[in-house]
């Protein structure tokens, strides 16, 4: 059973991720034209999956709420219904990391490390993203657009920087957290 705390956290993380979403990680995709070159900031996603995870104490289906209801505000930017299919990827992707990743939350905490929890939860969700995005594509649409056009060339230059940002946007996220727990 949700929490009403737990439901304002969802609809909190979902709308501060859509807002990013509408100005600032589009911005790159407008000045340079390179489909994918948004994946350079997804560092304050990291920050926000992981202080939402954490708020969320390993309780499921809070994160994959969180996903659901970001993925239904993404259809105000595209305006066709047809953009929830390119999202089933990133769906598909946040039910595997609440389910896994929150079955691991008592151990982690148990010993003490949630810290590797959250940067091991968020370094899976940002490594998978592409691999999903490309058999999702690859099964219902076409391949050769996805793979020559841009998809293959920017992610194979992305992917480390992705690695990189999960890693510190884990750790910072994992910081703010503590700082914020601590409140009254």
């Amino acid at each position: 059973m949700k929490t009403n705390r737990d439901l304002a956290f969802i609809i909190m993380f979902a709308v501060l991720n859509f807002v990013f979403l509408a100005l600032i990680a589009q911005v790159p995709l407008l000045i340079t034209g390179i489909p994918g070159i948004g994946y350079a900031f997804s560092i304050f996603y990291t920050i926000t999956f992981t202080v939402a995870l954490l708020f969320y104490e390993g309780k499921r289906w809070r994160f994959f709420s969180q996903g659901i209801l970001f993925a239904l505000l993404t259809l105000v930017l595209g305006g066709t219904p047809d953009i929830l299919l390119a999202k089933i990827p990133l769906i598909l992707n946040i039910f595997i990391l609440d389910v896994v990743f929150n079955s691991l939350y008592g151990f982690f905490k148990r010993k003490n490390n949630l810290v590797w929890w959250a940067i091991l939860g968020q370094v899976y969700f940002w490594t998978t993203e592409p691999f999903w995005i490309l058999l999702f594509y690859s099964l219902f649409s076409f391949i050769e657009g996805v793979s020559t056009a841009w998809f293959i060339p920017v992610m194979s230059l992305m992917l480390p920087v992705m690695i990189i940002e999960a890693i510190a946007g884990g750790y910072l996220g994992y910081k703010i957290y503590r700082r914020v727990e601590k409140l009254p």
